[in-house]
């Protein structure tokens, strides 16, 4: 079988060579493109792939639905998939990192970001002055960890001069936060994510900043973050940690008790998975994703018509609620 090393899709065409060409300025010399979803579903079952790269609005089906498909695979479940788009919302970071997302592309592209994307999946190798870069960030993190953390925050300071890098950012704030300099770690934590929109542990840092400067609403906000994330990636651990230091924060939130929810449908606790969706439902009956998410469990509970009573109250609490809708559906198909 041919050996293909990366898809790329997108119904603009000019767009789609636009990224080829970049793709091939990096030394990729064998790449396929299609310009929708489905067409990309069935390369994606006939080649061997190293990597998808989607537009996320395609008319016919959408690159996150493209996603969903291929994380619901148990055969292409780690292929990585980048989504790409002009401005994502907080919402929209969220969703995709929930679906399990590789990583983001902001369009118009940029040939450094679409390397170090690469770079990070070991597709493409690191030059000198990188591997050099490299050499000094590991300095700086045995420094961190003997707590020799002047000496650290000059290497650091010193490797963001000469480039942007969310690593060297979030370690910079490491730093900050270890010395009581609460503020301006947060502001080395958000270049982190402002970087990569999907640095769990950045988002952790900022929370925790903020948690120490007695802003634990702003901590709440970016732990939950943290914590959808690490879920996203199935780092169940990591995110059932971050839970834990949320519920300290805030008992009685509702995005807390969502999200055990979530973490403990993953880990195949259904128990205890619908006790945390029913307690975030009795705080606020009002959310539909929390009646969508129960609504889920008991279809992977093999009940669908409970199932089908969560879905349709998501859909009157939200009519435009499309994922409900489609799931509701395939009930009624019999799909389940």
């Amino acid at each position: 079988m041919e050996k293909t090393i990366v898809l790329l899709t997108d119904e603009n065409h000019a767009a789609l060579e636009e990224l080829a060409n970049i793709f091939k300025s990096l030394g990729f010399t064998n790449i396929i493109q299609s310009d929708n979803a489905s067409d990309a579903w069935t390369m994606i079952q006939l080649k061997e792939l190293e990597c998808v790269v989607s537009a996320w609005e395609m008319k016919e089906m959408s690159g996150l639905a493209l996603l969903r498909i291929v994380r619901s695979s148990d055969r292409f479940f780690n292929l990585p998939v980048f989504l790409m788009h002009s401005a994502y919302t907080n919402g929209m970071i969220v969703l995709a990192g929930q679906e399990g997302v590789t990583g983001l592309v902001v369009t118009p592209f940029s040939t450094d970001s679409i390397k170090k994307k690469m770079e990070a999946l070991k597709l493409v190798a690191l030059d000198p002055q990188q591997k050099e870069a490299e050499n000094s960030l590991q300095d700086a993190l045995k420094l961190i960890e003997s707590e020799n953390y002047g000496t650290a925050m000059g290497i650091l300071e010193n490797l963001i001069k000469t480039e942007e890098n969310a690593e060297y950012y979030y370690n910079l704030g490491y730093v900050k936060t270890a010395q009581g300099n609460y503020s301006e770690a947060i502001q080395a934590f958000r270049k982190a994510t402002a970087i990569d929109r999907l640095f769990a542990k950045a988002f952790e840092g900022m929370g925790r900043a903020y948690q120490k400067l007695g802003q634990p609403e702003e901590a709440e906000k970016f732990m939950i973050r943290a914590a959808d994330i690490h879920m996203s990636k199935e780092n169940v651990e990591d995110a059932e940690m971050v839970l834990d230091e949320i519920k300290e924060i805030n008992p009685n939130t509702v995005n807390i008790y969502n999200s055990f929810g979530v973490l403990y449908r993953k880990k195949g606790d259904f128990k205890k998975a619908l006790f945390n969706y029913k307690k975030a439902i009795v705080i606020h009956p009002d959310r539909a994703r929390i009646h969508y998410n129960i609504g889920r469990l008991y279809i992977e509970m093999k009940d669908p018509e409970t199932a089908k009573s969560y879905f349709m109250h998501a859909l009157k609490l939200e009519p435009d609620f499309e994922d409900a809708q489609e799931v509701l559906d395939a009930i009624d198909l019999g799909a389940f």
